[in-house]
């Protein structure tokens, strides 16, 4: 599960590299459909982890 999160991480670390080496070579379109994916993917994990059952917080309940 962390593993996961750490791979993410790095993922969207090169990503936004990527996205600042093209909004400096001017490549704006590109910089704009790259900042939108960037965006989505890091909503999509913030929802997948907000809505992921932690299953300490199931033990506790379930005692």
């Amino acid at each position: 599960m962390q593993q996961i999160s750490k791979t993410m991480g790095w993922l969207m670390l090169a990503l936004n590299v990527v996205l600042l080496i093209l909004i400096g070579t001017m490549h704006n379109m590109a910089a704009m459909w790259l900042m939108g994916l960037i965006m989505t993917l890091d909503t999509v994990t913030g929802l997948v982890a907000a809505y992921r059952p932690q299953s300490s917080q199931q033990h506790a309940h379930q005692h």
